[in-house]
């Protein structure tokens, strides 16, 4: 059958005006030409909409949900007779206008599932099978009374060409199941009100081009369990109002070009053995003794090299004693400041080195014999000994931090009920965790029950008979009847 005109007129010439003008139409004039309607669950039936009528609800696609994120979307119940206007084109479309009593709504639906429906309780439902697009000329302000779930299954874009501002009126808690990248152009400022803690379970690195700054008003820990290493390239000051202890077990090293240790009240070095000075060292005080502490003759000491002042006299007026000690001992006891007495024998002092030596034992008399065992018990008590410095004995702050000992090495965090479900496949994971995720209140004491809590009982292998308490058939006396579920 053509449409064009000089055809039609042909045909109206040969076959009449009404001849033509009625083919394909139905005899009865009750049918549709195009055979799309009624549509075949229609047939046999009514023509009033089955959605009108109550027997068939539209609904919208909601696809499969996510896990732990309800729709709170009630069952629509069915319509009442003639409450609600349908509109159903031949391929789906559908408008609906509901006035049944406790369903009333608006329901606009694509013959694919998507749409709008306005809901009796004021709820609205927005469905989008593939994309949805929103464009805004102006302002959008979005409010929301109560709580709001946003899930994407793929990835979020978001882009802000002014400022970017959130208030959480609660607690923000965020959680990155991979990286996290920050790139900022400009200042970066976090400011805590309370306590700030920071894990990092892996490699932590810090980097900064200009001045780096710690102000810390109360005190500051850093507990290192490896080696740390502080590598300055310009000065390091360290300046302590009260105390500095610094402890090494093994060993304490300070080398520089010009070294200085100064004690303004008190000064010590000491030790079972080693060395002191050097080709050009000078040494200044009042005693030099040796392992045997001040004891006149007795010290221990031993001098390599000539000494000035005192010593020397002690030595003239000893080989004087020895060449001319009858002849001259009373020439030398009238001589003032004199070194040489007449009881004086070889092997001994004179009276007045003996003296002198007494003042000098007196005047430090007030200070101990530095002994090895002194020595090694200074270094082993007291508040100057060495510390014994032991962190995470056993790694035990470790695993707690990384969790692999408390989940057995089955999860290296705090698992969620779908990863507690999938590790569940491998029966030797019941066994080691479950005792764990119970005791955490993460796992039900009663999992390993295969017994549903609402029956209280499970289905044999195989079927049982049983007696019917609700009749079969139409007769009451079939309740006594036999069947196997």
């Amino acid at each position: 059958m053509t449409t064009k005109k000089d055809k039609f007129e042909l045909r109206v010439e040969n076959l009449g005006a009404g001849q033509e003008e009625t083919l394909g139409v139905p005899i009865d004039g009750m049918q549709d030409p195009t055979g799309a309607l009624p549509k075949r669950d229609y047939n046999y039936d009514v023509s009033i909409n089955k959605a009108a009528r109550g027997t068939k609800v539209n609904n919208l696609y909601a696809g499969g949900g996510d896990f732990g994120v309800p729709l709170n979307i009630a069952p629509q119940r069915p319509s009442q007779y003639p409450n609600n206007q349908v509109q159903e084109t031949a391929s789906g479309h559908v408008i609906e206008l509901d006035d049944t009593p406790g369903g009333e709504r608006v329901l606009l639906r694509h013959r694919k599932g998507a749409g709008v429906e306005m809901r009796a309780d004021g709820s609205v439902v927005i469905s989008a099978l593939n994309n949805k697009v929103e464009v805004t000329g102006g302002d959008q302000t979005v409010i929301i009374e109560g709580n709001g779930n946003l899930v994407y299954h793929g990835n979020l874009n978001m882009k802000v060409s002014g400022d970017y501002n959130i208030d959480v009126g609660g607690n923000f808690n965020v959680n990155v199941a991979g990286n996290l990248v920050e790139q900022i152009e400009q200042n970066h400022r976090t400011t805590v009100t309370e306590n700030s803690q920071y894990t990092t379970k892996g490699t932590k690195t810090n980097k900064t081009i200009g001045t780096h700054t710690d102000v810390m008003l109360a005190d500051n820990n850093q507990v290192v369990k490896g080696n740390q290493q502080n590598v300055v390239e310009g000065d390091i000051d360290i300046a302590s109002e009260q105390n500095i202890f610094i402890s090494g077990k093994e060993q304490f090293a300070v080398t520089s070009k010009v070294s200085n240790l100064t004690g303004v009240n008190n000064v010590s070095v000491f030790g079972q053995k080693g060395s002191i000075g050097g080709e050009q060292v000078d040494f200044t005080g009042r005693v030099y003794q040796g392992p045997s502490g001040a004891t006149a003759e007795g010290s221990g000491a031993i001098y390599h090299g000539t000494f000035k002042g005192i010593a020397d006299e002690a030595v003239e007026a000893y080989n004087a004693n020895v060449a001319q000690k009858a002849e001259r001992a009373d020439e030398a006891a009238n001589i003032t400041g004199t070194l040489v007495d007449a009881s004086y024998s070889p092997g001994t002092l004179h009276n007045e080195t003996a003296s002198l030596a007494t003042k000098t034992q007196a005047s430090i008399s007030g200070q101990a014999q530095i002994t090895i065992d002194k020595v090694v018990n200074h270094g082993t008590t007291g508040s100057f000994a060495i510390q014994t410095v032991v962190v995470d004995a056993d790694d035990l702050l470790k695993l707690k931090i990384l969790l692999t000992d408390n989940y057995k090495d089955v999860f290296a965090k705090i698992p969620t009920t779908q990863e507690i479900r999938s590790s569940f496949r491998n029966s030797a994971n019941i066994d080691a965790i479950g005792g764990v995720l119970v005791s955490e209140d993460r796992l039900n004491p009663k999992y390993r029950s295969k017994t549903p809590p609402s029956i209280g009982r499970t289905v044999k292998k195989t079927p049982s008979s049983r007696f019917g308490y609700e009749p079969i058939g139409n007769a009451l006396e079939n309740r006594g009847k036999r069947f196997t579920p």
